[in-house]
Order: structure tokens, then C-alpha cells, then sequence
């Protein structure tokens, strides 16, 4: 079915927000809270955080939201634009700023759920990235182009009985997203309690390594810290290096990969070999993953590298580190008090559980014996996750469209 379409400022008187100034404030100036785009989700709001800002007395009666608003982003990243939801009055007095459109119903024309369900659609977010001013990462849509969107509007009584079959479908497809999203929780506490029970002896078939030695972190590997690199003074070979954002838990993002010009001689004490494991000095301190590629690389100053001493399974001892980073223990080890650092000296004191090699090799291969497991179940609720994404536009599809 195909209705009529009116543009959305037929439909809605819309205005942008207060532009923040802190240089224009006074005596004639309060604070009061105020949206910004983190606070307009697509389809929710969300109020964890809700800011504050001076403003006058007119300017707050102007901006002022009344429950029943639509809020639609201006811009910013792609993914926000032309996105938001509708204000029910959580607090009491709010405004909102210039990056956030408000859009209020004129004359009794639609009910907001219609509108801001039709500016959520694939369709309304088509025409948005269409007619909005775009950069490589960045778009916005003025109010000129967002008053232009076309609305479908059938008669309030008919928006009204969709929009309830809409409320519903969409708060089963909720329940369902929630659920997956708890199997997830769950996934990620079995990994955990799977690599505890591994490194205190409780995993693999054998009975006997339950007591392990116990050694320091620089007794049992040869530490380098990455090195300075400095692309104003550094000459030599073009070089790939791999900085903090490359490494994550157990593994290695290498999609973004800079590379660097550094002296030939220079490169074989920071670069890697098959069987380093690779931590992070700094921003998420003791994240680590062991180094299996054939290829090497070097590594930035913020990453330290180990290098086995003798013979030993790296992935037993990296497990083992991010076990004890994410439950604590190596806590103490860090420095800085607001933003933490593990340098090369704490983590050479680090103290690591060391059971014989064939004990190391079993350990692992059940570790990941049992993570594939849960490996085949996280895919299966990603394509479920998926799925109700897609599912969520064919609902709205068929209430716009039919």
C-alpha cells in the first residue's frame, strides 16, 4: 500500500539547538541540562549522562523540550546521522543543543512514534546520506534538507493502529536481542573461568601438574621494549610496525598497518619472531598476544616484546598474563594513578606458573579445544544478532510500505 507523503516540515515545526558558548555567560545565565548527540540513539535515548549548560532565560524557554518531541541528529559520524527518538519529559527542564534537530508535531498531523519510527528506516537514512553534506568520515544535513524528507501519512487513526503492531513486534524482536546478548555475557565468563581453571592446574587430563614452579617473567623470557620511532629523523628501509591499536586480546588487528623508515641495523632488536608474545606498555596495560605469523615486524615504543629463553609454549604464558591482568593480580605492578602504565622493569618481576613443557602444550590444546567450542556458539549468535537488525527494517518496511 502506498500513501500520500507530505515533507517532514509540513508535518513538524523544527528548530536546532543552543550553540555552547562558555564565553557568553552573566548574571542573567543558569545551568541546565541539556542533549547532546551521544544522548540520541537511534530508537532510544540514552540519559546515563546528561551535561549541563548556561543559558538565559529566553533561550531556555525557546529550547525548552516538551515530551512528545522528536529528536534527530544533525550529524557527525555516518552512522548518527538523521538518527534519534522521542523525548517523553524524563527530566523535568531540558533543552537541547545545535547538533540535535527538534521536531514538534504541527496541528494534530501524525503521532511522534510515526515519525521518528519513519526517520529510523533504511529509506529515510538513504535520503539523509544523500542530500547531506558529506566528508570522508563525517556528514550533517541542515534543516533545509531534513524539512524536505518525504513522509508517508496515512490518516492519525491508521498511524496509530500501526504504530501499536510496530510497539509490539519490536519489543518481542527486543526480548530476543537481550537474550542473545546475555548468551554473550556468558560466553565471555566461560572463557574466563576456562583460563583460570588452566593456569591453577585444574584443566587437561592430567593429575599431577596441579603444583607448578614458579618463576619471573625475566628469568623465562628475554625482554625488549619497542622502540622510539621518530618519522622526521628516522632513514633507512620502509619498514611495517606494529603500534598499541594493533594488538588485542590473544590476537592481532592488521588492518591498519603504518610503516616507517628505519635503519637496517637498528631493526632486529625490535622486531618480531614466531613465538614472541607481544604486551602493551600502556593504554590497556598487559594486553597480549602471541606473535605466529612468518613475516616480521617491528614494534613501537609502547609495546614490549617477549622472547622465549628455552624451550616453551607462548600462548600457555600469554593466557596466563591476561589472567592475571583481568582479575587483578598484576595490578600492584602498574604505575600511574589515573592513566596506568606496565613498564619493562614491573614486568620483568611479573611472577608466571611454569609446568612442564608437554604439561604447557596440553593445556593449551584444551584451552582451545574448548574455546572452539564456544567459538561455533558466538557465531551462531552473531548471525542471530544480525538477523533481528535486518528483521527490525522489515518491520518498519512493511508499516511504511506494506
Amino acid at each position: 500500500m502506498s500513501w500520500p507523503t507530505e515533507p517532514l516540515g509540513a508535518i513538524c515545526e523544527i528548530v536546532s539547538g543552543i550553540t555552547k558558548d562558555s564565553k557568553k555567560q552573566g548574571d542573567d545565565y543558569r545551568e541546565v541540562p541539556y542533549l547532546r548527540v551521544a544522548n540520541v540513539q537511534r530508537l532510544q535515548l540514552d540519559l546515563s549522562e546528561v551535561k549541563t549548560i548556561p543559558a538565559k532565560e529566553s533561550t531556555i524557554a525557546s529550547y525548552r523540550l516538551e515530551p512528545g518531541d522528536i529528536l534527530l541528529n544533525e550529524g557527525g559520524d555516518r552512522d548518527k546521522l538523521g538518527r534519534g527518538w522521542i523525548w517523553q519529559g524524563q527530566i523535568s527542564e531540558c533543552i537541547h543543543q545545535n547538533h540535535v534537530f527538534r521536531a514538534r508535531i504541527r496541528d494534530g498531523k501524525a503521532i511522534p512514534k510515526w515519525i521518528a519510527y519513519y526517520a529510523n528506516t533504511n529509506e529515510a537514512r538513504a535520503y539523509f546520506l544523500a542530500t547531506g553534506k558529506q566528508t570522508t568520515n563525517l556528514a550533517s544535513i541542515s534543516k533545509k534538507n531534513l524539512s524536505a524528507l518525504p513522509v508517508p501519512l496515512p490518516p492519525v487513526h491508521v498511524q496509530e493502529i500501526l504504530v501499536a503492531e510496530i510497539d509490539t513486534l519490536l519489543s518481542r524482536l527486543d526480548e530476543a536481542v537481550t537474550t542473545l546478548q546475555g548468551i554473550q555475557a556468558k560466553l565471555k565468563q566461560a572463557r574466563a573461568s576456562i583460563l583460570k581453571a588452566a593456569v591453577e592446574g585444574r584443566l587437561g587430563k592430567s593429575t599431577t601438574y596441579g603444583e607448578f614452579e614458579h618463576r619471573k617473567v625475566g628469568n623465562l623470557f628475554d625482554h625488549r621494549l619497542g622502540k622510539m620511532l621518530d618519522k622526521a629523523k628516522n632513514t633507512g628501509r620502509l619498514t611495517p610496525y606494529l603500534r598499541n591499536a594493533n594488538v588485542r586480546w590473544q590476537s592481532f588487528e592488521l588492518a591498519d598497518i603504518k610503516t616507517i623508515q628505519i635503519d637496517i641495523n637498528e631493526i632486529s632488536d625490535v622486531s618480531t619472531e614466531q613465538g614472541d608474545i607481544i604486551v602493551c606498555e600502556g593504554g590497556e596495560p598487559g594486553r597480549c598476544a602471541v606473535w605466529n605469523r612468518a613475516e616480521s615486524m617491528v614494534i613501537q615504543k609502547a609495546l614490549h616484546r617477549l622472547r622465549p629463553k628455552e624451550q616453551l609454549n607462548s600462548a600457555f604464558f600469554s593466557y596466563q598474563i591476561e589472567t592475571s591482568i583481568k582479575s587483578g593480580r598484576m595490578e600492584d605492578l602498574m604505575t600511574g594513578s589515573t592513566i596506568k602504565h606496565l613498564t619493562g622493569k614491573m614486568l620483568r618481576q611479573a611472577v608466571l606458573a611454569v609446568p612442564a613443557l608437554e604439561e604447557q602444550n596440553q593445556i593449551v590444546s584444551e584451552i582451545h579445544r574448548r574455546f572452539s567450542v564456544l567459538d561455533q556458539v558466538e557465531a551462531t549468535v552473531q548471525v542471530s544478532l544480525a538477523r533481528c537488525g535486518m528483521l527490525r527494517q522489515a518491520i518498519l518496511k512493511r508499516a511504511f510500505w506494506g
